[in-house]
């Protein structure tokens, strides 16, 4: 680059910096903009002894950023200049409310053009006053005002420049995200005097971009500049890659000196093409992806800095999180954010490594849980001791301790881990999830509803009761995730007219219809102890009023079968809610690691295992679920054949009696059968298709198989090659 070959004296636009003063514990006075003027008027003709008691008391009046903003509209720039040069708590105070002054909401810029308008005015304009007017306005427009006055700074016309650099100083911190880009310019002169205001402006998010800058700048003027503004900024400890990922993991914490506001949208700001580019994001993706940006500018400076490749998977993750999220609610997300996990598992096993360290150290659950699914993706048989996957096993968070044990299953480790006890008894539980159907028992006869409620939890149903209509629908519609309402359809009744002893339970079953949040939800009627005749016509008068939005009825006296039976039809005709999905996922995950599971691993001790996968393979809420596990005590080969037959047996559909066969057999492999074992794979043999070819080939492994029973298995299929003579 060539050298600046230009001289301004930029002391008197110092002077004039628009910087955040310090912080300031305003009392709770009532402000006076006249009190303001009288101070400034005392700057305007130079009566500086009495003037800091004035500012002082008019800042401790906590006034209105829209009050200062118009008295201060309407102040010639060289009083203000004036006031700056005096230093000290004069230039503190005058920099507070310039920092301050800002329009009264609403009173926003309505387009584009007219932004650029008011910015040309700022810059070009012969007039001192207008000039100035349009600078304070220009406050308005905030960071979209960067966009239409940055170029000037590239001006070789001082005056140009100079007003490009007050213009710019007036938006203050509003100015920083979007001009820290502008340091990437080709143009010696702008960065140099970007670098300048940013560091006059002294917004810290500015740190890693001047830093990077000095360090690489090849100008001689440009890099003294920038040098310059570093000092202002903190100084230059530490690489500009380690002040990018500082920054980075500030943006990810949510730290409000980096994000202020929470709109609908946020701008992002990136130097391409050889200008400045405005980016919309989401605000809820904005602290991620931003620390992804971070990430990314730190990595191009260095391409090995480990925190910076672990933030930019812990980024990565955190917006898959936020979508997934997004999606639970009913809204939407980027559909660009589906190949998230994929790219941050590009960075490989280290990186995973590193963000699940940095995300246990900040208790950031969700995205440990998928560093943990990262880690397992990327193993390539290193070395696990002391790893982070190994103390994630004893993390206070259940989700956290199941990931970390699916991966380590799923990596098989050859050499010890942190924990390694723990993992198989974790897996074990998490295959164990299920979807827990809930119910709720709104009954004013004590005795029914705490046999009811018994019932339904001796059958895994877990239920609440309530004995009065209005706090039963209460309790209802604060608790979304129930699956069946049982109503009592006499609620709280004492009238002897046929046609009102049921009022109180249609009015509850009524608003339970009627609410959104309580019309997905199941209902069950319980019909009184009553004749048979009555309880019929009860029926009738329900099922009259109410048709198919009722799943049932409930007879007295309770018959315990019927009871659950009918409830848990109701139930499982529900969809399942999100938590539902995500325990029935969960197992489908946590029967899958055992599935494939190194049996010969020396770290783990997989019999502990097999009574849960037993119950898994047998009961698991969903036909995943059940093919997993039965794959997966396949794989373990150390027990589980008792369950094995049973599906084998009873299973649902030729796919998962095929696979319980094989299954079967492995497990046969390495432990005796029993003869009921061995005669349910031997009769399955015949059975042809799918589950006849598995329990055939399943039969070859029993390793206890008589010589009789093999004959016997060849006699059965043996092969028609040879046809009767004619």
């Amino acid at each position: 680059m060539k050298a600046l070959g230009f001289r301004v004296d930029t002391g008197l636009i110092i002077a004039a910096a628009l910087l955040v003063g310090a912080i300031f514990c305003p009392l709770t006075a009532s402000a006076d903009e006249g009190a303001l003027k009288d101070a400034l008027q005392d700057y305007s003709t130079g009566n500086y002894d009495k003037v800091l008691p004035k500012l002082r008391a008019y800042v401790e009046s906590n006034p209105d950023d829209s009050e200062v903003y118009s008295v201060l509209l309407e102040t010639e720039n060289r009083v203000l200049l004036r006031a700056l040069a005096k230093g000290g708590e004069h230039e503190r105070l005058i920099k507070y409310l310039l920092n301050k002054a800002k329009p009264a909401s609403g009173e926003a810029f309505g387009s584009d053009d007219e932004i650029k308008a008011k910015a040309d005015e700022a810059v070009s304009s012969t007039q001192i006053d207008v000039q100035r007017r349009a600078r304070v306005e220009l406050r308005r427009a905030g960071e979209l005002a960067v966009p239409h006055l940055y170029g000037y700074l590239a001006s070789e016309n001082a005056d140009t420049a100079v007003n490009a650099i007050l213009a710019l100083r007036q938006l203050h911190s509003d100015a920083a995200t979007a001009l820290s880009e502008v340091l990437s310019s080709d143009n010696a002169r702008m960065r140099a005097y970007a670098a300048t205001i940013l560091g006059d402006i002294g917004d810290t998010r500015a740190h890693a971009a001047v830093a990077a800058m000095a360090a690489a700048e090849e100008d001689p003027g440009a890099k003294a500049k920038a040098e310059k503004a570093l000092a202002k900024l903190g100084g230059g400890e530490g690489s500009a890659a380690d002040a990018y990922t500082a920054l980075g993991h500030r943006y990810y914490s949510r730290d409000v000196n980096v994000i202020a506001s929470f709109d609908s949208n946020k701008n992002m700001w990136r130097w391409q093409d050889g200008k400045l580019a405005r980016l919309s994001v989401p605000a809820y993706l904005y602290p991620f992806q931003m620390a992804e940006e971070c990430a990314a500018d730190a990595l191009a400076l260095d391409p090995a800095h480990m925190g910076a490749r672990a933030l930019l998977v812990r980024s990565l993750l955190a917006q898959q999180v936020e979508a997934q999220v997004q999606a639970a609610n009913g809204g939407s997300a980027p559909d660009s954010l589906a190949g998230a996990a994929t790219l941050a598992a590009s960075q490989g096993f280290s990186a995973a490594s590193a963000a699940l360290k940095g995300s246990m150290a900040d208790e950031d659950w969700d995205v440990a849980v998928g560093c943990c699914q990262l880690i397992s993706a990327t193993y390539g048989n290193e070395d696990l001791r002391d790893h982070p996957i190994g103390h994630a096993l004893g993390a206070p968070q259940k989700r956290v301790r199941y990931a970390a044990a699916i991966a380590a299953l799923r990596m098989s480790p050859k050499r010890g881990m942190p924990n390694a006890d723990k993992v198989v008894a974790l897996g074990a539980q998490a295959a164990s999830e299920s979807a827990i159907r809930q119910a709720m028992v709104i009954d004013d006869n004590d005795e029914t509803r705490g046999k009811i409620l018994m019932t339904l939890h001796h059958g895994g149903i877990q239920a609440s009761g309530a004995a009065k209509g209005t706090f039963g629908v209460m309790r209802a519609k604060n608790a979304p995730s129930l699956d069946v309402i049982i109503v009592r359809a006499d609620l709280g009744s004492a009238s002897t007219v046929n046609s009102m002893a049921h009022s109180s339970s249609y009015m509850v079953i009524d608003e339970l219809l009627e609410d959104a949040r309580t019309q997905g939800m199941k209902i069950v009627v319980l019909v009184g102890d009553t004749s048979s005749a009555k309880a019929d016509a009860i029926r009738e008068g329900f099922a009259s009023k109410y048709g198919d939005k009722l799943s049932g009825f409930i007879a007295e006296p309770i018959v315990e079968s019927a009871v659950f039976s009918t409830v848990d039809a109701a139930a499982k005709s529900k969809d399942l809610n999100s938590d539902q999905e995500r325990a029935n996922a969960l197992a489908a995950s946590a029967a899958g690691a055992f599935a494939v599971v190194d049996f010969s691993c020396k770290s783990f001790d997989l019999n502990v295992a097999i009574e849960p996968l037993s119950t898994a393979a047998t009961e698991g809420p969903t036909a995943e679920v059940r093919m997993n596990a039965t794959r997966a005590l396949g794989n373990l080969r150390v027990g589980g054949a008792d369950a094995l037959m049973k599906v084998l047996t009873d299973g649902e559909g030729d796919d998962l009696k095929a696979a319980a066969a094989t299954a079967l057999g492995s497990v046969l492999s390495a432990v005796d059968g029993t003869p009921e074992q061995i005669d349910a794979l031997m009769a399955a043999s015949t059975a042809g298709g799918a589950v006849g070819s598995a329990a055939l080939a399943a039969v070859g492994q029993v390793r206890n198989l008589t010589p009789e029973q093999r004959r016997k298995l060849f006699q059965t299929h043996r092969l028609q090659v040879a046809q009767p003579g004619e």
